[in-house]
């Protein structure tokens, strides 16, 4: 389950990667899951069992295992940097460089200390850790990769809880970083048994940790992507009834529009289709007779105070301005009488509030609009 979770988690990256602008942190969160990833699957037994078997050498899945663990922190501390470096980008990726080389060092040593110590016995995960690293086994090879993996996840976990925030990318790498520290406490207790210290605990509740750890690690990496697609299949809801009215009298507003493809690009290209047809609807009604004079139009205030400290726009607030655009649009449907007509309110009260980016515009307008017409509704 932890590696179909890690599994999906570095899909998502890569198919994320494919379709932006592929970057050095992007690739680096690629291979940081990925070899997480691998690590989860080459100790499930079946397939620790059948890479042996096919390989003909016991227990290289184990070799495979460090491999995969130096490239989840060498891929996390790349990561983290990256996003923290305030250095000009090519000095960032020739630290990076550094920083792959290193790791590459560490997990070539490892491949050849493993061979050197020559073949075991065909054992599982949690019987070699036992016997190679608490019973006075082999303990050289793990001791280098188990260092560099516990130092490198040290410094991604510092940085990623200096860099976690309340938003919504801050709350995933906080639960990310959270994962990469019960990596750092597992790796604390295998160091110690190489280093044949007695361990607080034992070798089923240190494995037992690290799934835990690499359980989280996959949750925050796939927050993210679980959020956008709950938030935008919300921001569909509420944009449609405004794109379905604003639809039916601009039609040519979908020409050219893409079906297909991920939900938050939907939502952005329905949002700049809901802007274009209230520029056309705008347009229309200032060129429309006698509709040039805008003055006292403000269909929810009716001459209140308009001078109050803080407003923006027209002298209201940005939710009172979002109500008369959607008042306005929606007493201007074909079926509505010429009694329960609303005037255009004027171009100001289209344009966005200060603070206001354009899709955040465009939602509070239809949100407001969507009220209206469950209110009506009823």
């Amino acid at each position: 389950m932890i590696a179909g979770l890690l599994g999906l988690a570095t899909g998502l990256r890569i198919g994320w990667a494919l379709v932006n602008k592929q970057s050095l942190v992007s690739c680096a969160m690629i291979l940081a899951l990925g070899s997480l990833g691998l690590v989860a699957a080459l100790n499930w037994q079946p397939l620790t069992l059948l890479i042996d078997n096919v390989l003909r050498w016991p227990n290289i899945s184990m070799a495979f295992t460090q491999v995969a663990l130096v490239g989840c922190a060498a891929g996390s501390c790349v990561m983290i940097t990256g996003v923290g470096s305030v250095l000009k980008p090519p000095t960032v990726r020739v630290i990076s460089v550094i920083q792959y080389g290193v790791a590459g060092v560490i997990a070539v040593i490892s491949l050849i200390a493993f061979f050197a110590a020559g073949k075991q016995p065909q054992q599982a995960p949690a019987e070699y850790l036992r016997r190679n690293l608490t019973s006075g086994g082999s303990t050289v090879g793990w001791l280098l990769p188990v260092l560099y993996v516990m130092l490198a996840l040290t410094l991604v976990t510092v940085a990623g809880l200096r860099y976690s925030n309340p938003s919504r990318r801050g709350r995933a790498l906080f639960v990310f970083t959270t994962g990469i520290a019960l990596m750092v406490v597992a790796s604390g207790f295998i160091l110690t048994w190489a280093l044949d210290v007695d361990a607080p605990v034992g070798v089923g509740a240190a494995t037992t940790l690290l799934g835990c750890a690499m359980l989280m690690v996959a949750m925050g990496a796939l927050l993210p992507s679980v959020e956008d697609w709950l938030g935008a299949r919300r921001e569909l809801r509420v944009i449609e009834p405004l794109l379905t009215e604003l639809g039916r009298r601009h039609p040519d507003i979908g020409i050219g529009v893409r079906p297909r493809g991920p939900l938050v690009f939907r939502v952005a290209e329905q949002m700049s289709m809901i802007s274009d047809a209230l520029y056309l609807e705008a347009t229309a009604a200032r060129a429309a007779p006698g509709r040039r004079d805008t003055s006292a139009l403000d269909p929810l205030t009716d001459g209140g105070d308009l001078e109050s400290g803080g407003l923006d726009g027209p002298g209201v607030p940005p939710a009172e301005q979002a109500r008369a655009i959607a008042r306005w649009v929606y007493g201007t449907r074909p079926e509505t009488t010429a009694e329960e007509r609303v005037k255009f309110p004027g171009p100001d009260w289209l344009r966005q509030p200060i603070g206001y980016s354009d899709r955040e515009w465009i939602l509070e307008i239809a949100e407001s609009y969507r009220d209206l017409c469950t209110r009506n509704r009823k």
